[in-house]
């Protein structure tokens, strides 16, 4: 079987960036040339990045209930997504202005009574919508700047 598999996916090494890991070598330890980004991660290619993307979009087409696959999509695709994103708004007046202040949102920065009078289907209606329907608000209370804490 091991002779079968091998023969199947020598053709793959030319996909191979860098050599395998040695055998006593934990897989955790590698980095294909990126570095960690905390103790527990493991460092994909871009082959493997594109697989998972594949794999993840196809389950989560499938079933989209199962979050995980949506979340694996994300975590595949967000990168080169956030760049896009980031570059637009260096582009842009306002977007450079926030992305050099950097502001934080908090319960001093945000004003719920003006974000209700914004009209449906408005991105703050719709966040002030997410807030009340996934966030209590007793904890945003002990977790508001005056406490000496962001959330």
């Amino acid at each position: 079987m091991r002779t079968l598999l091998r023969g199947v996916l020598r053709p793959l090494r030319a996909f191979r960036s860098r050599p395998w890991p040695a055998a006593d070598v934990p897989l955790r330890a590698t980095s294909h040339g990126t570095g960690l980004l905390y103790p527990e991660h493991i460092p994909t290619t871009p082959l493997q990045k594109a697989l998972l993307a594949a794999g993840s979009a196809g389950m989560a087409l499938y079933d989209p209930y199962r979050h995980d696959m949506v979340a694996v999509l994300g975590e595949t695709t967000g990168c080169r997504t956030l760049k896009v994103l980031r570059d637009q708004m260096r582009r842009d007046p306002e977007g450079a202005q926030i992305l050099q202040e950097r502001p934080r949102i908090s319960l001093s920065t945000l004003d719920l009574g003006k974000l209700r009078s914004l009209p449906e289907g408005s991105l703050g209606r719709e966040y002030l919508r997410f807030l009340d329907v996934n966030v209590s608000f007793q904890l945003l209370c002990i977790w508001s700047p005056g406490r000496g804490e962001e959330w």
